[in-house]
């Protein structure tokens, strides 16, 4: 993953008089304190811009640098000739910063920060409307906890876009038949993320043939580590599908190196069923587990938001669930499937090896008469969550929140948690009104998730990404059609 480019540079004007060379020099100590505590690489520029003169030279210097985000202090009150300027940036993204006034409560205003950050905000919204350029301000000093808390969120943010622009993503083996909630137009996506490789031309067949071509003696240590990292078998039908799910984890594992992937979507049925009666799901949970993202049936779109989470996350463990049921009464959802998830989600408990239970036909009337190894058997740990998807043409966000609960409440096996202290677009919902929300505006039937609460990082990546979050809709028992 890599770093986010910030740059900084200091504007003013000679008409106010505070300390302003050591009002901006003790804010380039804490940024450089900050591009550690926050890992992104900073680049100071060296002169106090004056002029629009000044302000043209500072942003070329910063071009050249290749920075992804232009912080401009107005260590004091600063000509407005200098807003478009920054405002028309190459490739970087803007924010302005404010300083205090200091103490004093008379005299002369020492700075007149604020007041200048205003003033640019205003001219780039209105003189320069027709660019829709966005601009987010910060005022403080760089220790300040509330700059830090913005700061933080903004370097998450704009790390997850830079390194979602630089990724490398496929879809092995096209979309699970019948799943076309899932289709995407990959236009949408490459004009979103400009940058971003995306090659949907991967076949099932490069995977099994790769699969055989193993001898045994190269499987066998593979497949008694999947066993040492479990805790054992919740299913003995899954024993013997162990050798399979070693040689598709080996057959992945050189695939994604040899082309270098940062995440791939798996068409996971009915091939694997049909020829092994075998599922694939605890291989895509070890992938997950070892850095590369992956999502099942073929989502490329949830590989896209998974792989935006973990960018947002530092580099943890993203994982893919559906919403298989929904409790009234302690409102509740449950995020299921068939055995996908990271040990990352069950660090308290672990994982047992256990079957798929639906990806194959049963016999009317005599229980699970089928059963397809290798699933991940896991009800995860009570962490919080964060759960983000694109949708729409790749122009519209899903966001929700929760809290796993305690292990206890029923739920089915596979891997699976009870989500309760729901929120929606960071406000609090209850379960129908979530269910609602998810079906009447058609939203796909995938959930990315991620631990941690990442709310406002959630928001402001969709801000600059220039994506519109989807709109709460209250349960009620008429028709409801969302434009």
């Amino acid at each position: 993953m890599e770093k986010l480019r910030i740059g900084l540079v200091g504007t003013s004007q000679l008409s106010f008089p505070g300390n302003k060379e050591a009002a901006f020099a003790g804010c380039v100590n804490g940024m450089e304190a900050l591009s550690k505590t926050l890992s992104f690489d900073l680049v100071v520029y060296p002169e106090t811009c004056i002029t629009r003169e000044d302000a043209m030279a500072a942003v070329a210097y910063m071009e050249d640098q290749k920075i992804d985000f232009l912080m401009v202090q107005h260590t004091s009150y600063t000509a407005g000739q200098q807003a478009p300027v920054f405002a028309k940036i190459r490739n970087a993204y803007l924010g302005l910063w404010a300083i205090p006034e200091g103490e004093a409560i008379e005299g002369a205003v020492p700075f007149n920060s604020l007041c200048s950050i205003n003033m640019h905000m205003g001219i780039i919204a209105h003189y320069l409307r027709d660019y829709h350029i966005p601009v987010k301000w910060f005022y403080g000093y760089a220790d300040d906890s509330e700059f830090v808390r913005r700061l933080t969120i903004t370097v998450r943010a704009l790390t997850a876009l830079k390194n979602i622009k630089r990724s490398r993503i496929a879809l092995v083996g096209g979309v699970a038949p019948g799943f076309n909630d899932l289709y995407d137009d990959e236009r949408n996506l490459n004009r979103r993320f400009e940058g971003i490789y995306f090659n949907r031309l991967h076949e099932y067949s490069e995977i099994k043939d790769l699969a055989l071509s193993y001898k045994d003696e190269e499987i066998a240590p593979i497949a008694e580590k999947m066993e040492t990292c479990s805790c054992g078998y919740s299913d003995e039908a899954a024993r013997s599908k162990v050798m399979i799910s070693a040689r598709i984890y080996k057959a992945y594992t050189e695939f994604i190196a040899e082309n270098n992937y940062d995440a791939i979507a798996v068409s996971c049925w009915p091939k694997f069923q049909n020829d092994w009666q075998y599922s694939v799901c605890s291989v895509v949970g070890q992938l997950n587990d070892e850095g590369t993202v992956m999502a099942c049936e073929g989502d490329v779109m949830s590989a896209v938001s998974m792989l935006i989470l973990k960018y947002i996350a530092g580099g943890d463990v993203p994982m893919l669930m559906d919403l298989s049921a929904f409790d009234e009464q302690d409102e509740s959802v449950l995020l299921w499937h068939c055995g996908p998830a990271a040990a990352r989600y069950c660090e308290k408990n672990g994982y047992k090896l256990g079957c798929n239970y639906s990806g194959m036909a049963h016999e009317p009337n005599k229980g699970l008469t089928a059963r397809c190894g290798v699933a991940r058997d896991m009800v995860f740990d009570p962490n919080p969550v964060s759960v983000l998807r694109l949708t729409g043409e790749c122009d519209k966000i899903f966001q929700m929140g929760g809290q796993f609960q305690e292990p206890g409440k029923f739920s089915f096996h596979g891997s699976r948690g009870w989500c309760e202290n729901l929120t929606f677009n960071g406000e609090s919902i209850g379960a129908k009104d979530l269910l609602n929300t998810i079906l009447c505006n058609g939203f796909q039937h995938h959930f990315p998730v991620i631990l941690g609460d990442y709310t406002d990082e959630i928001k402001e990546f969709a801000a600059w990404a220039g994506l519109t979050p989807l709109k709460k809709v209250p349960y009620a028992n008429y028709l409801q059609i969302i434009e």
